[in-house]
Protein backbone atom coordinates (compact mmCIF):
# COMPACT_ATOMS: atom_id res chain seq x y z
CA UNK A 1 0.00 0.00 0.00
CA UNK A 2 2.54 2.54 0.88
CA UNK A 3 4.76 2.07 -2.43
CA UNK A 4 1.28 2.85 -4.33
CA UNK A 5 0.33 5.45 -2.05
CA UNK A 6 4.36 6.88 -2.82
CA UNK A 7 3.23 6.22 -6.95
CA UNK A 8 0.37 8.47 -6.63
CA UNK A 9 2.06 11.66 -5.28
CA UNK A 10 5.12 11.07 -6.49
CA UNK A 11 4.41 10.04 -10.13
CA UNK A 12 0.89 11.60 -10.13
CA UNK A 13 2.24 15.28 -9.42
CA UNK A 14 4.51 15.53 -12.13
CA UNK A 15 3.05 13.92 -14.77
CA UNK A 16 -0.09 15.93 -13.93
CA UNK A 17 1.89 19.02 -13.60
CA UNK A 18 3.04 18.77 -17.51
CA UNK A 19 -0.50 17.48 -18.78
CA UNK A 20 -1.81 20.77 -18.01
CA UNK A 21 1.14 22.83 -18.96
CA UNK A 22 0.88 21.29 -22.50
CA UNK A 23 -3.22 21.59 -22.65
CA UNK A 24 -2.95 25.40 -21.72
CA UNK A 25 -0.41 25.95 -23.91
CA UNK A 26 -2.13 24.06 -26.29
CA UNK A 27 -5.28 25.92 -25.53
CA UNK A 28 -3.69 29.86 -25.65
CA UNK A 29 -2.35 28.73 -29.35
CA UNK A 30 -5.81 27.73 -30.50
CA UNK A 31 -8.44 30.39 -29.53
CA UNK A 32 -11.11 28.27 -31.73
CA UNK A 33 -10.61 25.35 -29.26
CA UNK A 34 -10.29 27.36 -26.26
CA UNK A 35 -13.62 28.98 -26.97
CA UNK A 36 -15.13 25.86 -27.59
CA UNK A 37 -14.12 24.67 -24.11
CA UNK A 38 -15.10 27.71 -22.24
CA UNK A 39 -18.50 27.51 -24.13
CA UNK A 40 -18.72 24.37 -23.09
CA UNK A 41 -17.52 24.63 -19.62
CA UNK A 42 -19.91 27.63 -19.25
CA UNK A 43 -22.63 25.59 -19.89
CA UNK A 44 -22.03 23.08 -17.75
CA UNK A 45 -21.11 24.79 -14.60
CA UNK A 46 -22.97 28.06 -14.69
CA UNK A 47 -20.29 29.58 -12.96
CA UNK A 48 -19.94 27.03 -9.98
CA UNK A 49 -17.32 25.23 -9.18
CA UNK A 50 -16.38 21.78 -11.09
CA UNK A 51 -17.50 18.49 -9.42
CA UNK A 52 -16.71 15.07 -10.09
CA UNK A 53 -20.34 14.48 -11.35
CA UNK A 54 -19.38 16.86 -14.37
CA UNK A 55 -16.62 15.40 -15.93
CA UNK A 56 -19.47 12.98 -18.43
CA UNK A 57 -20.90 16.48 -19.69
CA UNK A 58 -17.58 17.95 -20.36
CA UNK A 59 -16.59 16.07 -23.51
CA UNK A 60 -14.84 18.37 -25.24
CA UNK A 61 -12.75 18.94 -22.68
CA UNK A 62 -12.14 15.65 -21.89
CA UNK A 63 -10.74 15.30 -25.41
CA UNK A 64 -8.44 18.20 -25.55
CA UNK A 65 -7.12 16.54 -22.15
CA UNK A 66 -6.68 13.22 -24.34
CA UNK A 67 -5.25 14.80 -27.48
CA UNK A 68 -2.52 16.93 -25.28
CA UNK A 69 -1.68 13.41 -23.85
CA UNK A 70 -1.88 11.93 -27.32
CA UNK A 71 1.22 14.51 -28.59
CA UNK A 72 2.48 15.29 -25.39
CA UNK A 73 2.89 11.80 -23.03
CA UNK A 74 4.58 12.54 -20.04
CA UNK A 75 5.49 8.66 -20.33
CA UNK A 76 7.15 9.08 -23.17
CA UNK A 77 9.28 6.15 -22.80
CA UNK A 78 8.68 2.92 -21.33
CA UNK A 79 10.03 -0.41 -20.44
CA UNK A 80 8.82 -3.71 -20.25
CA UNK A 81 10.58 -7.38 -20.02
CA UNK A 82 9.61 -10.23 -22.31
CA UNK A 83 7.63 -13.43 -20.16
CA UNK A 84 8.18 -15.79 -22.54
CA UNK A 85 9.34 -15.91 -25.87
CA UNK A 86 8.11 -13.80 -28.46
CA UNK A 87 8.23 -12.58 -31.74
CA UNK A 88 8.14 -8.88 -32.88
CA UNK A 89 8.78 -7.54 -36.10
CA UNK A 90 9.76 -10.70 -37.67
CA UNK A 91 12.27 -11.32 -34.57
CA UNK A 92 12.39 -13.94 -32.32
CA UNK A 93 12.84 -12.44 -28.94
CA UNK A 94 14.12 -14.55 -25.84
CA UNK A 95 12.33 -14.65 -22.62
CA UNK A 96 13.55 -12.09 -20.09
CA UNK A 97 14.68 -9.16 -22.41
CA UNK A 98 14.25 -5.95 -21.90
CA UNK A 99 12.23 -4.07 -24.71
CA UNK A 100 12.25 -0.12 -24.60
CA UNK A 101 8.88 1.50 -26.52
CA UNK A 102 7.76 5.38 -27.08
CA UNK A 103 4.63 6.16 -26.85
CA UNK A 104 5.55 9.04 -28.45
CA UNK A 105 6.59 7.43 -31.13
CA UNK A 106 3.42 5.54 -31.40
CA UNK A 107 1.21 8.46 -30.96
CA UNK A 108 2.62 10.49 -33.76
CA UNK A 109 2.63 7.39 -36.28
CA UNK A 110 0.73 8.50 -39.21
CA UNK A 111 -1.12 5.56 -40.20
CA UNK A 112 -2.68 5.09 -36.52
CA UNK A 113 -3.69 8.73 -36.29
CA UNK A 114 -4.14 10.73 -39.72
CA UNK A 115 -2.61 13.99 -39.82
CA UNK A 116 -0.91 12.69 -36.62
CA UNK A 117 0.75 16.44 -35.67
CA UNK A 118 -2.43 18.37 -36.40
CA UNK A 119 -3.99 18.71 -32.60
CA UNK A 120 -7.85 18.11 -32.99
CA UNK A 121 -9.52 17.14 -29.79
CA UNK A 122 -12.48 16.07 -31.73
CA UNK A 123 -10.71 12.45 -32.80
CA UNK A 124 -11.86 11.58 -29.33
CA UNK A 125 -15.51 12.65 -29.79
CA UNK A 126 -18.31 9.96 -30.34
CA UNK A 127 -17.94 7.81 -33.25
CA UNK A 128 -14.48 9.34 -34.44
CA UNK A 129 -13.10 7.98 -31.10
CA UNK A 130 -14.16 4.71 -32.36
CA UNK A 131 -11.84 4.59 -35.45
CA UNK A 132 -8.67 4.87 -33.57
CA UNK A 133 -6.90 0.99 -32.87
CA UNK A 134 -6.75 -0.38 -29.91
CA UNK A 135 -3.66 0.06 -28.24
CA UNK A 136 -2.24 3.12 -30.14
CA UNK A 137 -2.68 5.42 -27.11
CA UNK A 138 -0.46 4.92 -24.68
CA UNK A 139 -0.36 8.00 -22.09
CA UNK A 140 -0.24 5.69 -19.34
CA UNK A 141 0.93 2.06 -20.48
CA UNK A 142 -1.66 -0.62 -21.11
CA UNK A 143 -1.94 -4.07 -19.67
CA UNK A 144 -1.60 -5.52 -16.16
CA UNK A 145 1.61 -2.97 -16.09
CA UNK A 146 -1.00 0.02 -16.78
CA UNK A 147 -0.09 3.17 -14.51
CA UNK A 148 -2.61 2.63 -11.15
CA UNK A 149 -3.15 7.12 -10.93
CA UNK A 150 -4.57 6.59 -14.85
CA UNK A 151 -8.29 7.35 -13.41
CA UNK A 152 -6.72 9.86 -10.81
CA UNK A 153 -4.94 11.83 -13.47
CA UNK A 154 -7.84 12.00 -15.57
CA UNK A 155 -10.34 13.30 -13.05
CA UNK A 156 -7.89 15.79 -11.82
CA UNK A 157 -6.41 16.82 -14.97
CA UNK A 158 -10.49 17.64 -16.22
CA UNK A 159 -11.01 19.30 -13.13
CA UNK A 160 -8.02 21.20 -12.80
CA UNK A 161 -8.64 22.62 -16.65
CA UNK A 162 -12.09 23.09 -15.58
CA UNK A 163 -11.80 25.03 -12.52
CA UNK A 164 -8.96 27.46 -14.55
CA UNK A 165 -10.56 27.90 -17.42
CA UNK A 166 -13.85 28.93 -15.96
CA UNK A 167 -11.96 32.10 -14.77
CA UNK A 168 -9.12 32.45 -16.92
CA UNK A 169 -7.16 32.16 -19.99
CA UNK A 170 -3.74 31.43 -20.65
CA UNK A 171 -1.53 33.15 -23.20
CA UNK A 172 2.02 32.06 -24.06
CA UNK A 173 4.34 35.05 -23.61
CA UNK A 174 5.19 36.07 -27.03
CA UNK A 175 8.10 35.13 -28.41
CA UNK A 176 8.15 31.66 -25.95
CA UNK A 177 8.59 28.36 -28.28
CA UNK A 178 7.24 25.18 -26.83
CA UNK A 179 10.57 22.83 -26.43
CA UNK A 180 9.65 19.49 -25.17
CA UNK A 181 12.36 17.83 -22.83
CA UNK A 182 12.38 14.20 -22.76
CA UNK A 183 13.94 13.76 -19.25
CA UNK A 184 12.47 11.06 -17.05
CA UNK A 185 9.06 11.97 -18.21
CA UNK A 186 8.23 14.85 -21.00
CA UNK A 187 8.54 17.94 -19.68
CA UNK A 188 7.52 21.24 -21.78
CA UNK A 189 10.74 22.97 -20.91
CA UNK A 190 10.38 26.47 -19.70
CA UNK A 191 6.83 27.93 -20.60
CA UNK A 192 5.77 31.22 -19.62
CA UNK A 193 1.82 32.21 -19.62
CA UNK A 194 0.22 35.69 -18.65
CA UNK A 195 -3.20 35.09 -17.20
CA UNK A 196 -5.99 36.96 -18.41
CA UNK A 197 -9.24 37.24 -16.71
CA UNK A 198 -12.51 36.07 -18.89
Amino acid sequence: VLDQVVTFLVAGSETTASTLAFVFHLLGTHPEVEQRVHAEIDAVLGGRAPAFEDLPSLEYTRGVITESLRLYPPSWMAMRVTAAETELGGRTIPAGTMILYSAQALHHHPGLFPDPERFDPERWLSDRAKEVPRGALLPFGAGSHKCIGDVLALTETALIVATVASRWRLRPVPGTALRPQPKATLEPGPLPMVCEPR
